[in-house]
């Protein structure tokens, strides 16, 4: 009788437990307020010359739906920015079979930094022009195609506060 009530014990533990596991992935998918987190860290810059931003996270199917399917997730990550001279294709050492992903550049790192929980980062630079990249799992990743010369997530920095924001897309479908 007491094996019997043992065995009986276990199996109501183990049945709760698959519960719970169901229950766990039928939670809602979270999504952050990418909007107000934007709002809040152009609140954060100190700099008076140089460049401030958001680094961010799209993931999941982002298509245009109607309703509660949707599984896009748009949220601030938590990277290091590194911004390099201005980088062509023909600098870089493209990953094997990564798309926007690179083992290394052959040219010079200018700065780099790393973001904040909300992805927020600032740092000073020399008027120019220059490449971003994060690193991402031990690689260099530049999101946006070249500029017509090659360049690889090109950008120009003039003067003042210049916002650049950094939207990873490589995780999403659009």
């Amino acid at each position: 009788m007491k094996k019997l009530l043992s065995f009986l014990f276990l199996a109501v533990i183990c049945l709760s437990c698959k519960k719970n596991e169901k229950q766990e992935t039928l939670q809602p998918v979270v999504t952050c307020n990418i909007q107000q987190i934007l709002a809040a860290n152009a609140l954060k810059v100190t700099i008076i010359n140089g460049i401030w931003g958001t680094v961010s996270s799209y993931e999941g199917n982002c298509m245009p739906v109607i309703g509660p399917n949707s599984t896009c997730k748009h949220c601030p990550a938590q990277r290091t920015v590194k911004i390099y001279a201005y980088t062509t294709a023909a600098n870089a050492v493209a990953s094997s079979g990564l798309n926007g992903f690179y083992d290394s550049f052959n040219t010079t790192l200018i700065k780099q930094t790393d973001t904040d929980s909300d992805g927020f980062f600032q740092m000073d630079l020399p008027t120019g022009n220059y490449t971003m990249v994060i690193v991402e799992n031990g690689k260099l990743f530049g999101n946006r195609s070249t500029d017509g010369q090659g360049g690889i997530n090109p950008f120009t920095y003039t003067n003042g506060q210049q916002k650049v924001d950094f939207s990873m897309t490589y995780k999403a479908v659009f």
